[in-house]
């Protein structure tokens, strides 16, 4: 006969007897009570030894029914280790005290873990024959047949899981998985939805029906806004996501929504505070590409050197800007076969160009501080969404003036824009305006190829933009004669259909806007 060890029985207040589901009087080996230093946080382990001692001496129901339930509490903190031999070895011992409903439910946890799932799914149903309204046993069955991409069964079953038990929204959010998964985002759009009805719905409280917060149920609605390119209401969803939880996956998908917005100071603040906090190589990666986009090339290169392994294309790019690799040393650059034609050329905007020249370096970067000083401009370093022509020769000078050096354009570009008029819409309109000019540079005059080749990219900056230069490729290129182009989104336009056009010498003569028509005879002599 085995040795009886010491037991010491324990008295618990009755209120945290009842939360912690213990007997009043708590069977624990003597050996253990200097384990116990909490009577809220009492250790698994000292918990199961006492009563699988105490049921040696009294197997009775009253103490199997407290050995057993702490068997498949201390089976889950196993599982959820991984530690998949020694859960087996508990169920092995609950088998020899009690094989009910739960004793399958939990043996089918455990063989899906392994990936036996045939044998999985017999023992979830074994589990569901014996108590048939066990609406967790339908949600973790479903869970495994959406494994099995048995996704029709997977449905019906979550879809029990729901009617057995109205409270328990997991399954629904799980159908709604299931839709995306299949690519019906209109069927996943009225399930998340219907899933967030019922949690702001005050009056269902009334009725019986407390439903703890579900942000992944805004996390999932907004991802499908995206999917679907659909950002405004995206925003909308995840900032009701996070009124409920500051759940970092809502952080991250947000500010990719802000970003196609055209929001990148908000959506770089949001990244940066995430970062701080969830250092991943995806979230530092978003945040660096940002960095970039603002300017910010420094800050940006010390973020992507962290994830070069990860994201070696980024790491690699960043260096240009930094100046650890030059462009022309890496690549054939077609735009040196115009380099003594721009020397040549008059720049259309001298008083401008003279500023720029004297906040430049030596090798032709803008010094935001010098440009300051000299136009005595207040710095609009925020977002917006719209923005006039009133600096846009500043810009052009900007450009010009780094001659055939792609990445000087560039930040010259990115910082006089964010100096004059922000981020958002005006950058999306200079990075287009310096594509452009890029491309007469190097010889291609095609528009209908260089908005192909240039959406991708100005669709990370701002998505709508991106369709009005799109929804070119079937607009006539001749009406820009008469247009009003201070507003810089209409003069970007009108730029883009004016070098399509090609107008003649006279033509230009026509042009009404004075900036665009000395733009376009710019441009006119490089490409003639």
């Amino acid at each position: 006969m085995d040795e009886i060890k010491a037991i010491v029985y324990l008295p618990i207040k009755p209120e945290i007897a009842k939360k912690l589901n213990l007997p009043v009087k708590l069977p624990v080996l003597a050996e253990d009570l200097l384990l116990i230093t909490d009577q809220n946080n009492i250790p698994i382990d000292v918990l199961v030894r006492g009563l699988e001692e105490q049921f040696k001496i009294e197997k009775d129901e009253y103490w199997k029914s407290y050995l057993v339930y702490f068997y498949y509490e201390k089976f889950k903190i196993l599982l959820n280790a991984k530690q998949y031999n020694d859960a087996q070895e508990l169920l092995n011992k609950v088998k020899n005290i009690a094989t009910d409903y739960r004793y399958h439910f939990y043996t089918a946890l455990l063989q899906a873990k392994v990936g036996n799932y045939d044998l999985a799914e017999i023992e979830f149903k074994q589990a569901l024959a014996l108590n048939p309204n066990f609406s967790l046993a339908y949600y973790e069955l479903g869970n495994l047949l959406f494994a099995k991409k048995d996704y029709d069964e997977a449905v019906e079953a979550y879809t029990k899981a729901y009617q057995i038990d109205p409270n328990f929204l997991l399954p629904l959010l799980k159908i709604g998985d299931t839709y995306m998964e299949l690519g019906q985002l209109d069927d996943a759009e009225v399930v998340y939805n219907s899933i967030i009805q019922k949690l702001e719905s005050q009056p269902l409280a009334s009725e019986g029906l407390e439903f703890q917060p579900m942000p992944e149920a805004y996390l999932r609605l907004g991802v499908l806004y995206n999917i679907r390119n659909q950002y405004e209401k995206a925003e909308k969803t995840f900032r009701k996501g996070l009124q409920s939880a500051k759940m970092p996956e809502i952080i991250y998908n947000l500010a990719y929504t802000l970003t196609k917005l055209g929001k990148h100071f908000e959506a770089y603040k949001m990244l940066y505070e995430l970062s701080k906090e969830y250092e991943t190589p995806e979230v530092l990666n978003e945040l660096g590409i940002l960095q970039r986009r603002l300017g910010l090339y420094e800050e940006a290169y010390a973020t992507f050197e962290k994830i070069q392994e990860d994201f070696p294309e980024n790491f690699e790019r960043i260096q240009f800007y930094v100046g650890k690799k030059h462009f022309d040393d890496e690549y054939e650059n077609e735009m040196k076969k115009s380099e003594d034609k721009l020397e040549q050329i008059e720049f259309p905007f001298q008083k401008e160009l003279e500023i720029i020249i004297e906040s430049t370096d030596d090798e032709g970067q803008i010094i935001t501080e010098k440009f300051i000083e000299l136009t005595k401009i207040t710095p609009k370093l925020q977002d917006t969404q719209s923005a006039s022509t009133e600096h846009f020769s500043y810009i052009l000078a900007g450009i010009y003036i780094a001659g055939t050096e792609p990445i000087i354009m560039e930040k010259n570009a990115t910082h006089i824009t964010l100096t004059t008029m922000g981020a958002g819409l005006p950058l999306a309109c200079s990075t287009t305006i310096l594509r452009l000019h890029q491309n007469i540079l190097s010889g291609e005059t095609n528009i209908d190829h260089f908005i192909e080749d240039i959406r991708a990219e100005i669709e990370e900056l701002h998505f709508e933009f991106a369709n009005e230069l799109t929804s070119l490729l079937e607009q006539p290129l001749d009406d820009f004669f008469d247009k009003d182009c201070k507003d810089y989104e209409k003069f970007t336009v009108n730029l883009i259909k004016a070098i399509g056009y090609q107008p003649t010498k006279e033509e230009i003569g026509q042009i009404s806007d004075e900036i665009l028509r000395k733009t376009v005879e710019f441009y006119m002599r490089i490409i003639g």
